[in-house]
């Protein structure tokens, strides 16, 4: 008789998320409230994609990958998550985002007043923290489409997002997080990506999209985004030669010190700080997304050694860049 084979970690990872996506709690294999019309075509694609759901190949894993679903929830007994008690002792945080199609549920950070989640309605739930997500009595069902990210650099950008802005949000069907959330939903079903770099590509857009809504919400005249926006050319513009401030300033008609006070007044940041932000964000991306050297990238992205790089990335994003690239080959 052959021993049984025991699954690594990351095939039952895969495995149990097929079995998710399988399960009798799909929309698609169980009726549910009837969404409204501005909201069905994304309830008929997700129905489709839904049908067949693969397993994702090797390189599908909690740290290079993600997983999802599209749910309809009946049963108020069978559906209550608390935010401070779903990890077990080597499970790594992670974080949830659920936006409702039909029906509805509540979601409550803790002392708080519970919020119906209604078709449009989404939130952003952090594990670890203090909130909890259930189907109460009374509710017709509740159906609604769901990610789950494990990227440590993600899930650091969303949390520090939600801390600000609140974890609930109100979307239209034509939202752009709307939109590129519902395509990483369909993704988890069909696993489409040609390997784990479009995976984080897709998943860093997802993030990309709603840091920009935080903005637009926090700034609704768009004068701050607009502000970032050109900033961030400019230091895109001349990547290997990091610029002064008063350069910057002298471009906009304006003295260091205007300028300075300028910038932080609308966008809560000093010029110099978010400038060296954007240097360390783009060398992040070059550490994910290519094999060069940590010397090439520290002077593609204007450091002057590799120690410079490394103290300010450490500022920045709380560990090295080495540790950074090695944290992503789980």
């Amino acid at each position: 008789m052959k021993p049984r084979r025991t699954l690594s970690r990351v095939a039952l990872w895969r495995r149990q998320s097929l079995e998710i996506m399988s399960s009798e709690d799909v929309a698609s294999r169980r009726v549910g409230p009837e969404p409204p019309t501005e909201w069905a075509r994304h309830v008929r694609r997700l129905t489709r994609a839904s049908r067949n759901p693969v397993e994702g190949p090797p390189w599908w894993t909690p740290l290079k990958a993600y997983f999802g679903n599209f749910e309809t929830r009946t049963d108020p007994r069978s559906y209550s998550w608390d935010g401070m008690q779903r990890l077990g002792p080597h499970d790594r945080p992670l974080v949830f985002f659920q936006l409702t199609l039909a029906g509805w549920g509540n979601f409550e950070s803790y002392g708080r007043p519970p919020q119906r989640q209604t078709p449009g309605s989404a939130f952003f739930a952090v594990i670890p923290s203090r909130h909890r997500y259930y189907l109460p009595e009374g509710s017709p069902g509740w159906t609604f489409a769901w990610i789950g990210i494990y990227h440590p650099y993600i899930l650091r950008r969303i949390a520090k997002l939600v801390e600000g802005s609140g974890p609930v949000l109100s979307l239209s069907p034509s939202s752009p997080l709307t939109a590129v959330a519902l395509s990483l939903v369909r993704g988890a079903f069909e696993k489409g990506f040609r390997d784990h770099l479009e995976v984080e590509l897709a998943l860093f857009e997802f993030l990309t999209v709603y840091e920009r809504l935080t903005e637009q919400m926090s700034d609704p005249g768009d004068e701050r985004r607009a502000l970032l926006d050109w900033v961030r050319g400019q230091v895109l513009a001349s990547p290997k030669k990091p610029l002064d401030v008063g350069v910057v300033a002298a471009k906009r008609g304006m003295s260091r010190s205007h300028f300075s006070h300028y910038f932080q007044s609308r966008t809560g940041r000093t010029p110099a700080h978010f400038m060296m932000e954007v240097r360390v964000q783009e060398a992040g991306r070059q550490l994910l997304t290519s094999q060069r050297s940590l010397k090439e990238i520290a002077s593609a992205w204007g450091f002057a050694n590799v120690n410079h790089f490394g103290k300010a990335f450490q500022r920045y994003q709380q560990m090295s860049p080495g540790a950074y690239r090695r944290s992503f080959g789980g």
